[in-house]
């Protein structure tokens, strides 16, 4: 008898796929001997790197800021090439944890699950099994993602959320960090500074009054984390200038650069902290599948459905949806809470 394959598809961001490890769990406990794929994306990929429960992989090209007609067709045609690829393992489910029902259709899947679009009528998505309802707006991400899993009988996809940070990755970051003088018997936290929009972040004198105060009160050692590259990329801007910044005013204090380009770079320092500050985004949810307390900024991003999973947490979100707008010392008041 045919084992069943099921593709999840889960192409966007990297909170959107650490959200959506739960139900690859509870899919995996459901169907132990099924082949499980997941289509994610070039940019949040990583985020599956070790993870015992799938067992393929499939890599969709995203843009950058290449704009060249010879970047425009080799992505169409790698594209083109994916599609055909999946269309040959003939799916007996594939599952569209966030929508794309047009694209989802052409991978050949005997089944597709995912939310009906509202916009589309009932003939134009055929294959389209839940409905999306309004009052689901306000549930947590984990919990959409278990609606879908319920449609295959899927009882547990509700746990914390999982990475596995990648062992010589670790390593280098630990030796590097020693070199730098960390210690690791001393308590370190970590500030991740960067943010894509605008309003998620917070003025760089306030970390630097913050750092200060974190470090005055306790021996406490600091991660500085952010986004290398230049402030003015539109798809993914760095914090390079703000980071020196910082580090330079606090200059001689226990404070240790982690710049990270590469998301398993951010994993395997993310694991070395004890607890972490950042804005809402991709790093917050990679500090929650590490299980590691959190104090979170959120802007305009929707608290109910993105807060930190799991584990221990606060939220500071002020009023004009503007990270700016938070006081350093409201921070240190809901960090003594962790």
């Amino acid at each position: 008898m045919k084992e069943l394959s099921i593709l999840l598809v889960r192409r966007d961001n990297i909170g959107d796929l650490l959200c959506t490890t739960p139900l690859i769990d509870g899919l995996r406990k459901r169907y132990p001997r099924a082949f499980l794929a997941v289509l994610a994306s070039s940019y949040n990929a990583e985020v599956l790197d070790g993870n015992p429960q799938v067992d393929r992989v499939f890599i969709f090209p995203k843009k950058h800021e290449e704009k060249s007609i010879h970047y425009f067709f080799s992505k169409l045609w790698k594209r083109w090439l994916l599609v055909e690829e999946i269309k040959k393992y003939c799916f007996d489910y594939v599952i569209l944890a966030n929508g794309g029902w047009r694209y989802g259709r052409r991978l050949g899947g005997k089944q597709t699950i995912g939310f009906r679009e509202r916009k589309r009528s009932e003939h134009q998505q055929p294959s389209i099994l839940l409905p999306l309802e309004k009052e689901t707006q306000e549930e947590h991400e984990v919990l959409k993602m278990a609606r879908l899993g319920a449609l295959l009988g899927v009882q547990e996809a509700t746990g914390p959320l999982h990475i596995f940070p990648q062992k010589e990755e670790c390593e280098r970051q630990q030796k590097r960090l020693l070199q730098l003088g960390w210690d690791p018997s001393l308590h370190t936290i970590g500030l991740h500074i960067s943010s894509r929009r605008p309003e998620q972040r917070w003025p760089k004198e306030f970390f630097v009054t913050l750092a200060r105060e974190l470090m005055k009160k306790s021996k406490n050692q600091i991660f500085l984390f952010w986004s290398p590259g230049n402030s003015n990329n539109r798809m993914h801007p760095g914090d390079d200038e703000k980071a020196m910044w910082i580090l330079e005013q606090l200059k001689g204090k226990y404070i240790f650069p982690c710049p990270t380009k590469k998301l398993r770079e951010l994993i395997a320092s993310l694991s070395l902290v004890d607890q972490i500050i950042c804005s809402d985004g991709g790093a917050m949810h990679v500090a929650a599948a590490l299980q590691k307390p959190i104090l979170c900024f959120f802007g305009t991003s929707d608290l109910s459905q993105w807060h930190p999973w799991r584990v221990p947490y606060e939220v500071l979100q002020p009023v004009s949806k503007n990270v700016a707008d938070i006081r350093v010392e409201d921070v240190l008041e809901k960090l003594s809470n962790l």
